[in-house]
């Protein structure tokens, strides 16, 4: 995998993930781009999402939401062939977006932490879900890990990498499902590799009987997770990357 800390936008290659062939990742760091190009990805957005950006009380918060918003239209536009202003971005019963207009055709989700933005597309037509997270080494990660992590998985926390890494895990599958956030995170166990989940909330019962994988990427700045759907063929894992499977029962 390219490293992906040295330019302020960059397409990761996931090559070496047989499962993630199809799977795009464009990551980039929003205080790094010019204010130039945030006012022109901005001209891309609805006036519904202009109004919302608006709203932002903070300006890096509105500048992450414009830059966020218009390289998810820049992108689609240039796969569909479509202008990026005429794309309609809906949202699911819970909140996931979707290109309104084009079903299933291209499947994307994504994630911001801070400055850090991740666009994560799937050109083999999966849904997909992606959660970026930069590490915190301040952040009192015990009482979170307490409240929404089973305890298999807060006996494997040892340091702030872990956590993130499991909190990555969590949103990135719980996106990929677009259920949003789960009353019972606890019970969402995924400290194996092969992890078998049982439904505990109703808005999880469409995937009963479901498989998902997830590949958890980490340097020393950030973790980020991919969740796709199936149970898809992994290589074997090596430094910086980790793979678990997970079925609903």
């Amino acid at each position: 995998m390219r490293h992906f800390t040295e330019e302020a936008i960059q397409l990761i290659d996931l090559s070496n993930e047989p499962g993630l062939a199809g799977v795009r990742l464009l990551l980039f760091d929003v205080a790094k781009l010019p204010n130039d190009l945030i006012f022109e990805l901005g001209k891309l957005l609805s006036p519904q999402e202009l109004r919302k950006a608006a709203r932002f009380r903070f300006m890096n918060d509105r500048r992450v939401y414009l830059a966020g918003r218009g390289m998810l239209r820049k992108m689609a536009s240039e796969v569909l062939g479509v202008p990026a202003e005429n794309l309609v971005i809906g949202e699911g019963l819970y909140g996931k977006p979707y290109l309104a207009d084009y079903g299933n055709l291209l499947p994307f989700n994504l994630s911001h932490s801070g400055d850090v933005v991740a666009l994560a597309f799937d050109f083999g037509r999966r849904e997909v879900g992606v959660d970026v997270e930069k590490i915190n080494r301040s952040f009192e990660y015990w009482d979170v890990a307490g409240h929404y992590f089973s305890k298999k998985e807060c006996d494997r926390v040892f340091n702030h990498r872990d956590f993130y890494r499991y909190w990555t895990m969590k949103e990135a599958l719980l996106k990929v499902t677009g259920a949003g956030l789960v009353d019972d995170l606890p019970t969402m166990d995924l400290s194996g590799k092969m992890n078998r989940v049982k439904v505990a909330d109703e808005r999880l019962l469409p995937f009963k009987d479901k498989a998902f994988t997830i590949y958890t990427f980490d340097n020393e700045e950030i973790i980020f997770s991919l969740a796709v759907a199936g149970a898809q063929m992994t290589s074997v894992e090596h430094e910086g990357v980790k793979v678990a499977h997970v079925y609903f029962y």
